[in-house]
């Protein structure tokens, strides 16, 4: 079971990243967060936190298209194009098929997410310009185009010397750049001088970031159970129901919970997104322990694991043709 569940998710997986969207919404999504400060320096000395608002916002909003375009791609149309039933010919379950989907469109949505955190943390790090006297890190930002034109350089060369598709070699290339680039000015401070591993970085932020993973899961969760009975539209419609109710979870339903029956029902039936939420924590400059950040992964992985099997449970009654 293990082996085939791992041989669908890693076709799921690149054909995922394969796709043309998901290089165009990443890409998008990572411009959006690295031309945010010129957006923001207006604000009277709150620029550096709008940043940081306007990148979770950012990796939340392409999360929720990503998984969406992506189940989409890798189960609605294989169930239309009669793939699936190749595939469920074989000695394949159809719980399999689900779990396996599911695994290879997280991977994908895992790489994305952490690519867009990486280019929010850094994009912190050089700050903005709110007063003549502000100081960016320009070593920062000159190395992120280096990065990005290095990356361009390479997936082209990959999909012209070697016939990889280009969207994936993008994908690869940006995942290998980006991480030698953190992980080299994690080793400096702003003056470029050796500094501790990360210690120039804001670690608040690295965590805000690691808290939207269980995020994505569960939004990947839902869009794969969506993908088993419905369209491209409507699981469009469904999933950005599931996320703006979500996000208002505390407000719609939790302050009426004790007191109405129905609203202490959907309190508890409606994924509560706000716990995943720490665009708060930083603006109030509150700390965020990493024990809420493993509370935010368990209490993710169970709600992840539930639509999974909602999923499976909508797939095993489909008839396939």
């Amino acid at each position: 079971m293990t082996g085939k569940v791992v041989a669908i998710a890693g076709n799921a997986f690149r054909e995922t990243i394969r796709q043309p969207v998901f290089c165009v919404v990443l890409g998008v999504a990572a411009a959006m967060i690295a031309l945010s400060p010129t957006f923001t320096m207006f604000t009277l000395m709150e620029s550096v936190k709008l940043v940081k608002d306007i990148g979770l916002s950012t990796i939340l909003l392409a999360g929720l298209l990503l998984a969406v375009l992506s189940a989409s791609n890798v189960v609605t149309e294989e169930v239309r194009g009669r793939t699936a039933l190749m595939v469920l010919s074989r000695p394949v379950g159809r719980g399999e098929f689900v779990v396996g989907k599911f695994l290879g469109i997280l991977a994908a949505q895992v790489v994305a997410a952490y690519l867009l955190g990486i280019v929010l943390v850094l994009t912190a790090r050089i700050g903005v310009k709110e007063a003549a006297y502000t100081k960016l890190d320009t070593a920062v930002a000159w190395g992120e185009l280096a990065a990005l034109g290095l990356t361009l350089v390479v997936a082209a060369g990959a999909n012209y010397l070697l016939d990889k598709p280009f969207p994936s070699a993008v994908v690869v290339s940006a995942l290998v750049l980006f991480t030698l680039l953190f992980a080299g000015f994690g080793f400096v401070d702003k003056e470029l001088s050796a500094a501790p591993f990360l210690s120039a970085m804001d670690a608040d932020t690295i965590r805000a970031c690691i808290v939207l993973v269980p995020t994505v899961s569960l939004l990947t969760a839902a869009a794969v159970a969506c993908a088993t009975r419905l369209s491209l539209v409507l699981s469009v419609v469904a999933c950005s129901l599931v996320f703006m109710l979500g996000m208002l979870s505390d407000y719609l339903f939790g302050r009426h919970a004790a007191e109405v029956l129905a609203a202490r029902i959907a309190y508890r039936l409606v994924p509560n997104l706000q716990v995943f939420w720490m665009g708060d924590a930083l603006s109030a400059e509150r700390g965020i322990p990493w024990s809420y950040v493993g509370l935010a992964f368990a209490y993710g992985a169970l709600v992840s694991a539930a639509l999974v099997l909602v999923a499976m449970s909508l797939f095993e009654t489909r008839e396939i043709q």
